[in-house]
């Protein structure tokens, strides 16, 4: 693999990590996110959550898709092949692999969530919200994603429960982008 084949996707991925860093989505989560319950005497559930709003939320997917799609060269899933070339340390290549190993780990997991006898993954739950509710919706996953939303009283659970999804994988991109840009400027010194 010759590096500068591999540099136009190491700068796309490193620009839209920017890109979502700064996107209003990660500013209203830095202010506050937040979601209360309360029952009341007739023992009904309310749910009060403060969440970024759906036009943050859909242009934050727009570009985070970038990370996750294995049609783009800039996914996690992609990346895999220049952290196995010569172009990487051992200890890079190991960093990323625990990373890919993390991510995995956590996607797999239990949201804690079920609904119509049903315990949703983190992997299912943002995969149903991304691609049954935001964006290329399938008739089944938009299925899904409508009948979590037609219930009032969990509906908020599960916005709540996705973006904290999002949250975890953003550090995890963030994180890859921080070694990207080490390895970018060690190779770019070693070539001018």
């Amino acid at each position: 693999m010759i590096f500068d084949s591999i540099y136009p996707t190491l700068k796309r991925f490193i620009d839209k990590c920017n890109k979502l860093e700064k996107s209003r989505f990660i500013e209203s989560l830095t202010k506050e996110f937040s979601l209360e319950i309360a029952f009341s005497s007739c023992a009904a559930l309310e749910t009060t959550s403060i969440r970024p709003d759906q036009d943050n939320i859909d242009a934050f997917i727009l570009n985070f898709r970038y990370f996750i799609q294995n049609n783009e060269p800039t996914s996690i899933r992609n990346l895999s092949n220049f952290f196995n070339s010569e172009l990487v340390t051992h200890e890079e290549r190991d960093n990323f692999n625990l990373l890919r190993s993390n991510i995995d780990k956590f996607l797999s997991s239990s949201s804690n969530i079920a609904m119509f006898e049903k315990e949703f993954s983190h992997r299912e739950l943002m995969d149903v919200f991304i691609y049954g509710g935001i964006s290329h919706a399938t008739k089944e996953k938009a299925e899904r994603f409508d009948s979590i939303m037609a219930r009032q009283d969990a509906s908020e659970f599960f916005w709540h429960k996705f973006i904290t999804i999002l949250s975890y994988m953003m550090q995890a991109i963030t994180y890859l982008k921080n070694m990207l840009i080490i390895i970018v400027n060690r190779h770019k010194v070693e070539f001018a």
